[in-house]
């Protein structure tokens, strides 16, 4: 119970990081401005999930799963997230400044191409070596490694650096980067007691792994990846066809619905290793309750926050600055949506660290199609609110189908109903359960 407290407590702090740092954004840069450093730090955040590709998914199940055999396998795991987020930074680099990549109407400068390829490579092997870290049983450096403590030091530099001049595109990126490098620097450093440059014995044993493994990373790598676009495709959707205004009012909103998303997003800090090992085990029953309580407590925590937005969400929009109090109708859309995903349970954990990894990609897939072409079609008709709509009803979606094929696949149940009775645990339910566990 402590070390859930515990972990619970540094994920809030590393997700108010994350709040406050689109704040100080907002507050330093003007509408459009902002919604241009917006849309990038989307673009990079997308570059390093692909960067990652899928080995801190990978990485996770497997300490948590054979905790004394991740020497050879860890280390070259974490050289193919250096590589590839290489690769996926250099490519967005030369996207940008090549005019390639044409967002809000205008090519990227070459300082500021390069400040958000470089980003890539470093939020990638951050929340790799969370992963690890978390793994490996040290919560509190896993979770500030790959959420916390990059936003706080942006937070810190965005408003040192707005004291003695004045904010621009290109400070706020090269402040981004600084904090991202910092981070890495630490988080290196942090896991070489735990990753093992392999023997030349081992070499070979990893090497191998690593490549019957290529297949469940690509689709991990592809479901975070459709995961994530799913999430921000609205918002990459008005940087095709949008205004930097609209970007950044879309931005704040989606902010404002993730204080929803604020205590789930605690307990995936010790949920994720947790999940992974019962999973492995075969534990349908005990994962069903995890599951379930977890929905219950994050429905129960975000009442407050869901009335608040209800009732003042202009007032909290203000704290963004003058021109996102428009927004306020687009938040309250998303609040809403967010809130209705929350009885499903964490499925999309589930599906990535029991095996489900290929149905979650199709499932993105489809959604986020759908999701794109109303986006990108109905955008300049529908404007930020009918965005928003659409953007809900798909994360509704995903988790409502996402629970079915849990309960369908391991015969687990995901939703608050398996903690609060027998509601939704069928007597299908538990034929599906004991062929699984056989």
């Amino acid at each position: 119970m402590r070390t859930r407290l515990t972990a619970i407590g540094i994920r809030g702090f590393a997700l108010a990081g994350s709040f406050i740092q689109v704040v100080v954004i907002s507050r330093t840069l003007t509408l459009d401005d902002a919604g241009l450093v917006f849309l990038l730090f989307t673009l990079m955040n997308l570059a390093a999930t692909l960067g990652r590709f899928g080995t801190d998914n990978l990485i996770l199940r497997r300490i948590a799963s054979l905790p004394d055999a991740e020497d050879p396998e860890a280390y070259l795991l974490r050289m193919v997230c250096w590589i590839v987020s290489c690769v996926a930074g250099t490519a967005l680099t030369i996207c940008l400044a090549s005019g390639m990549l044409s967002i809000l109407g205008a090519q990227m400068g070459l300082l500021e191409s390069i400040c958000v390829g470089l980003m890539t490579v470093f939020y990638s092997f951050n929340v790799f070596a969370g992963a690890v870290l978390r793994a490996s049983g040290r919560m509190v450096s896993g979770i500030l490694a790959e959420l916390g403590t990059t936003p706080w030091l942006s937070i810190l530099l965005v408003g040192a650096q707005a004291m003695f001049v004045k904010s621009s595109v290109l400070t706020v990126l090269c402040s981004l980067l600084a904090a991202a490098f910092a981070t890495s620097f630490w988080a290196y450093r942090a896991t070489r007691t735990i990753i093992h440059v392999p023997g030349r014995a081992e070499w070979g044993q990893g090497l191998v792994f690593v490549r019957c493994q290529l297949s469940s990373l690509a689709s991990l790598m592809g479901t975070s990846l459709l995961f994530f676009v799913l999430v921000w495709v609205p918002q990459l959707g008005l940087g095709l066809v949008g205004t930097g205004t609209q970007v950044a009012q879309y931005t704040a909103a989606a902010k404002v619905a993730a204080l929803i998303n604020i205590f789930p997003g605690m307990q995936t800090s010790y949920l994720a290793p947790k999940l992974a090992e019962l999973a492995h085990a075969r534990q349908v029953k005990e994962l069903s309750r995890e599951c379930g309580g977890a929905a219950l407590v994050a429905s129960l925590v975000a009442v407050p926050l869901l009335t608040l937005v209800a009732f003042q969400s202009t007032s909290v929009l203000r704290i963004f600055g003058e021109g996102y109090q428009e927004a306020a109708t687009p938040a309250l859309i998303l609040c809403a949506g967010a809130y209705a995903t929350l009885a499903f349970g964490q499925v999309n954990t589930v599906m990535l660290t029991a095996g489900l990894e290929r149905p979650a990609l199709l499932l993105n897939s489809v959604l986020l199609l759908l999701v794109a072409v109303v986006t990108v079609a109905g955008a300049p008709a529908l404007g930020v609110s009918g965005i928003a709509a659409a953007s809900a009803l798909a994360s509704l979606g995903y988790a409502a189908i996402s629970s079915f094929i849990i309960r369908l696949r391991l015969g687990v149940n995901s939703t608050i109903g398996s903690f609060l009775g027998p509601l939704f645990f069928t007597k299908r339910n538990a034929e599906i359960a004991a062929r699984h566990a056989s």
